[in-house]
């Protein structure tokens, strides 16, 4: 028996979406069946709308804080890689001490 590969569909979706930004969901569905991955409308509508909810909330914190997109993904690039709110604290600290003697 051979090994499938795994495919992420959500990932393949998002992928889909980029590319075709105006696509709607049943076509994203016939598009990805085309490849072999079968999925529903209604699985690509929950992935459309957490992508819209998060855009929203990016939009938010830039007019609210006055920060650009970049260091809001630097920031959670920071978060992702300390593992915690706590470690990326201490990380800056240590990068302003740094700085200072710098």
């Amino acid at each position: 028996m051979a090994d499938k590969q795994k495919v992420n569909k959500t990932q393949t979706v998002r992928e889909y979406l980029k590319a075709n930004r105006k696509a709607s969901n049943q076509e994203v569905v016939e598009a990805l069946a085309k490849k072999g991955i079968a999925i529903t409308t209604n699985y690509v509508a929950n992935i459309k709308a957490t992508s819209k909810k998060r855009r929203r909330a990016v939009k938010k914190v830039v007019a609210k804080r006055g920060v650009g997109i970049p260091e809001i993904k630097a920031a959670l690039g920071l978060l992702k890689v300390c593992g915690s709110i706590k470690a990326a604290n201490e990380a800056l600290a240590a990068a302003y001490e740094i700085k200072e003697m710098v």
